[in-house]
């Protein structure tokens, strides 16, 4: 940080180093930590003025006071998680090349051949599988409860993938299979990871109602502060001289489960507590201790269980990190079979937003491709990935899948299960019901409200807002709160949330929305809202100019174009959704052409006219069977369509 002495920018001599120590995304601010700072304001800073408080010695300043210094800001990568994913991959790929005959498990967890999960044994653990009063959770279906016992029960070869779109309980799975192998293996040992530590946190949070803390380590690097740690995972953590450290050595290898950041695994790495370490250890000292023994020793593997939360939302070579401290050596012949080998379990939703990639060139590379995708394209999964949920229950040597979604109202589920799931999502949803007068059709809860307000940007392009779509979520959200009382359960202004791709629209409209007395409405980045839900959804799409779609496509911006944050955005609502896009611009997107379809042939079209033909694309099942009883005021034409495009979506199924 450089200080600069007024506005025209001229510069001093100070240089100041800080450290980020927080992102807030959705206000746009930056939290850093410099204690040289601290002391340049103790220095020059009058403790004269009525603004200025002090505790414990040291300035404390509120958003209210004015500091008479500025700076340049100059952020410096941190070049450490590069090394460690550049180290990860070259172990990994180690043992890839090597010419050891035997088992190569980095070979099958990689790139995993049908052959590797059809050749190999079925060895059940519990011959009657988990009774009735051993699921420690009591709400899980038959569909999440066949993933666990396929990952608590069985040895596989090959990752478990257990897969599933918004709101069908991934986390609460992968939470229930660690307390099912702990419970079944009492020699296991468990490294639960996930990409990102709010994520990480979670795991532990609902892992803690469950766990000693003798018995799981929370691990984390020890540059995180304390206070990004809820403090009822504290005392699951190890700390050593007033940082988050790693315990020593005897006291780790007691963890049966050890949950860190996919990256913060690294740090198990550094202490060589990997399995290819340990083993090899183990072999050696055994090797010494009886040099005369005829029959060698069988090393079984430390880390027995790698499961990976969110598993969608790293990159490969991030998830690597964790895959190379449980990853053993080339396992020779004579070993096979007498050795349990480690399990991996990867859990996400390939269909939602990736890994964040900023290089063109890495893009352009498949880097934001994660593992999880690409494994769901190799034939093994591909398959599988295709098939609906009765077709799935009936073989049980697949890897598990889970299909079922909670979340929506029925409705809101027919774009994105035709679009985006195969037509496989299954409505289980139990939700309210939100009165709106706006909705073309009460049974409906969907509608596209189309305008061709342009959008403007800020002095440099990086941004941008369209007034016009603000005008229209004002509106929206007036008649919403008008008569809240008339939803059931009553409608509160924090159970609507509106997104946007751009921060300038999310800017303006919190602004908009405070002024006039709806604070507590939720605004946000499309990112924002992975992994959430709300009753109500309004989504304003912006872009309502074409010359600036190739721009958007080179930076990965915008909703169109992009089909797994059209996926996202689409599926965040529980009880009703309404998009605000120019329907135009729009259909230029095959994904949100047959979304506009969707909303066209069903009446929840409000707008300037569109020029589009209606191909009978992407009909779901949902939409052209269940709920025919809904689209008794379509007329013929589409009514015709719909069985047309139930009965080819059937035959190609077949």
């Amino acid at each position: 940080m450089r200080e600069v002495l007024d506005a025209g920018q001229q510069r001093s001599n100070w240089a100041l180093e800080g450290r980020v120590v927080a992102l807030r995304k959705r206000e746009g601010l930056v939290h850093i930590s410099s204690l040289p700072l601290k002391e340049h304001i103790q220095t020059y800073v009058p403790l004269t003025l009525e603004t200025i408080k002090t505790e414990n010695g040291f300035v404390v300043l509120g958003t209210e006071d004015v500091v008479p210094f500025y700076f340049n800001i100059s952020f410096m990568t941190n070049a450490r998680p590069l090394c460690t994913m550049e180290n990860a991959v070259g172990y990994v790929a180690s043992i890839l090349n090597a010419k050891e005959t035997g088992v190569n498990l980095a070979r099958q967890w990689i790139f995993p051949r049908p052959e590797d999960f059809r050749d190999a044994p079925s060895a059940m653990l519990l011959k009657c599988g988990i009774e009735e009063s051993h699921w420690m959770d009591s709400g899980l279906n038959s569909e999440q409860r066949l993933a666990v016992s396929s990952v608590a029960l069985y040895q596989s070869p090959v990752p478990h993938l257990i897969s599933g779109p918004p709101g069908t309980g991934k986390t609460r799975t992968v939470v229930e299979t660690v307390l099912q192998i702990f419970r079944i293996q009492p020699e296991a040992c468990i490294l639960l990871c996930a990409p990102s530590n709010p994520a990480t946190d979670t795991l532990v949070l609902r892992l803690q109602k469950h766990l000693l803390q003798h018995e799981m380590l929370r691990l984390n690097d020890p540059n995180r502060t304390f206070a990004e740690v809820p403090d009822i995972i504290k005392p699951y953590c190890f700390v050593e001289n007033d940082k988050f450290s790693i315990p020593p050595w005897k006291k780790l290898m007691q963890y049966r489960v050890v949950v860190c950041s996919c990256l913060d695994a690294s740090i198990l790495v550094r202490a060589q507590c990997t399995n290819s370490k340990l083993m090899a250890m183990e072999e050696e000292i055994t090797a010494s201790l009886h040099p005369n023994r005829k029959q060698k020793h069988v090393v079984q593997p430390h880390w027995t269980h790698l499961l990976i939360d969110e598993a969608a939302q790293g990159s490969e070579p991030e998830l690597l990190v964790p895959i190379s401290v449980v990853l053993p050596n080339v396992y020779n012949a004579e070993a096979t079979g007498k050795t349990f080998m480690p399990q991996l379990t990867l859990c996400g939703d390939p269909n939602q937003l990736g890994p964040i990639v900023a290089s063109d060139e890495a893009r352009s590379a498949e880097f934001e491709v994660s593992l999880l995708e690409r494994l769901f394209e190799r034939p093994l999964y591909a398959q599988r990935a295709e098939q609906s949920g009765t077709q799935r229950r009936s073989s049980k040597r697949l890897p598990p899948f889970t299909s079922l979604n909670y979340r929506s109202h029925p409705v809101i589920l027919m774009p994105p299960s035709a679009i985006f799931y195969n037509d496989t999502l299954e409505p289980c949803a139990v939700n309210g019901k939100v009165f709106w007068p706006g909705l073309p059709k009460p049974a409906f809860p969907l509608k596209f409200i189309g305008t061709e307000v342009l959008e403007k940007s800020n002095d440099e392009r990086a941004s941008w807002y369209n007034l016009g779509q603000i005008s229209i979520v004002m509106d929206i959200v007036r008649s919403l709160l008008d008569n809240p009382r008339n939803s059931d359960p009553p409608l509160r202004p924090s159970e609507i949330s509106v997104m946007a791709p751009w921060r300038k629209q999310v800017w303006t409209l919190r602004e908009r929305l405070r002024n006039e007395g709806f604070g507590a409405v939720d605004v946000g980045t499309v990112e924002d809202y992975q992994g959430r839900e709300n009753r109500v959804v309004i989504i304003s799409c912006v872009r309502s100019n074409a010359r600036f779609l190739e721009e958007d496509q080179k930076k990965g911006m915008g909703l169109i174009y992009e089909r797994k944050r059209m996926n996202v955005a689409i599926t965040r609502a529980k009880e009703l959704l309404v998009v605000i896009g120019n329907g135009s611009l729009l259909l230029r997107d095959p994904y949100w052409k047959s979304f506009l379809q969707f909303v066209l042939r069903n009446g929840l079209y409000e707008g300037p006219e569109l020029s589009l033909e209606m191909d009978g694309n992407y009909i779901s099942c949902l939409e052209s069977v269940p709920f025919f009883h809904l689209t008794s005021e379509l007329d013929p034409e589409a009514q015709g369509l719909l069985l047309a495009g139930g009965l080819a979506r059937e035959v190609l199924r077949e």
